[in-house]
Protein backbone atom coordinates (compact mmCIF):
# COMPACT_ATOMS: atom_id res chain seq x y z
CA UNK A 1 0.00 0.00 0.00
CA UNK A 2 1.06 3.71 -0.82
CA UNK A 3 2.73 5.30 1.85
CA UNK A 4 1.26 8.73 0.85
CA UNK A 5 -1.70 9.72 3.14
CA UNK A 6 -3.84 11.42 0.32
CA UNK A 7 -3.48 8.37 -2.18
CA UNK A 8 -4.75 6.06 0.74
CA UNK A 9 -7.64 8.51 1.51
CA UNK A 10 -8.66 8.68 -2.14
CA UNK A 11 -8.52 4.76 -2.14
CA UNK A 12 -10.77 4.48 0.84
CA UNK A 13 -13.25 6.93 -0.40
CA UNK A 14 -13.74 5.35 -3.60
CA UNK A 15 -14.19 1.89 -1.79
CA UNK A 16 -16.95 3.57 0.24
CA UNK A 17 -18.49 5.04 -2.78
CA UNK A 18 -18.29 2.52 -4.55
CA UNK A 19 -19.72 0.60 -1.78
CA UNK A 20 -22.70 3.10 -1.83
CA UNK A 21 -23.59 2.72 -5.37
CA UNK A 22 -24.21 -1.26 -4.51
CA UNK A 23 -26.28 -0.29 -2.14
CA UNK A 24 -28.12 2.26 -4.40
CA UNK A 25 -28.34 -0.69 -6.92
CA UNK A 26 -30.03 -3.13 -4.44
CA UNK A 27 -32.21 -0.62 -3.78
CA UNK A 28 -33.67 -0.04 -7.00
CA UNK A 29 -33.68 -3.91 -7.36
CA UNK A 30 -35.94 -3.93 -4.40
CA UNK A 31 -37.89 -1.45 -5.78
CA UNK A 32 -38.31 -2.96 -9.14
CA UNK A 33 -38.92 -6.17 -7.34
CA UNK A 34 -42.06 -4.97 -5.99
CA UNK A 35 -40.97 -3.94 -2.81
CA UNK A 36 -41.64 -0.75 -0.77
CA UNK A 37 -38.11 0.48 0.38
CA UNK A 38 -37.88 3.70 2.26
CA UNK A 39 -38.11 6.95 0.05
CA UNK A 40 -35.84 8.48 3.16
CA UNK A 41 -33.11 5.42 3.21
CA UNK A 42 -32.58 6.52 -0.75
CA UNK A 43 -32.26 9.52 -0.20
CA UNK A 44 -29.65 9.31 2.33
CA UNK A 45 -27.57 6.85 0.01
CA UNK A 46 -27.60 9.57 -2.44
CA UNK A 47 -26.52 12.43 -0.11
CA UNK A 48 -23.79 9.71 1.50
CA UNK A 49 -22.62 9.42 -2.24
CA UNK A 50 -22.68 13.28 -3.44
CA UNK A 51 -20.68 14.27 0.26
CA UNK A 52 -18.12 11.17 -0.88
CA UNK A 53 -17.85 11.98 -4.53
CA UNK A 54 -17.21 15.97 -3.25
CA UNK A 55 -14.47 14.57 -0.32
CA UNK A 56 -12.83 12.14 -3.32
CA UNK A 57 -13.11 15.62 -5.86
CA UNK A 58 -11.62 17.36 -2.83
CA UNK A 59 -8.44 15.13 -1.72
CA UNK A 60 -7.76 14.35 -5.64
CA UNK A 61 -6.55 18.12 -5.84
CA UNK A 62 -4.50 18.05 -2.91
CA UNK A 63 -2.55 15.29 -4.84
CA UNK A 64 -2.35 17.91 -8.00
CA UNK A 65 -1.46 20.60 -5.98
CA UNK A 66 2.64 19.99 -5.63
CA UNK A 67 2.09 19.11 -9.30
CA UNK A 68 0.60 22.50 -9.91
CA UNK A 69 3.05 24.05 -8.18
CA UNK A 70 6.53 22.41 -9.61
CA UNK A 71 4.78 23.30 -12.90
CA UNK A 72 4.10 27.17 -12.57
CA UNK A 73 7.79 27.20 -10.39
CA UNK A 74 9.73 26.06 -13.71
CA UNK A 75 7.77 28.62 -16.20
Amino acid sequence: MSSNPVLRNLRHMEKKFDGIGQEINDFNRRQAAGEMPDPEAFMDLLQKQSVTKSAMTAQFNLLQKPLKTVLNETK
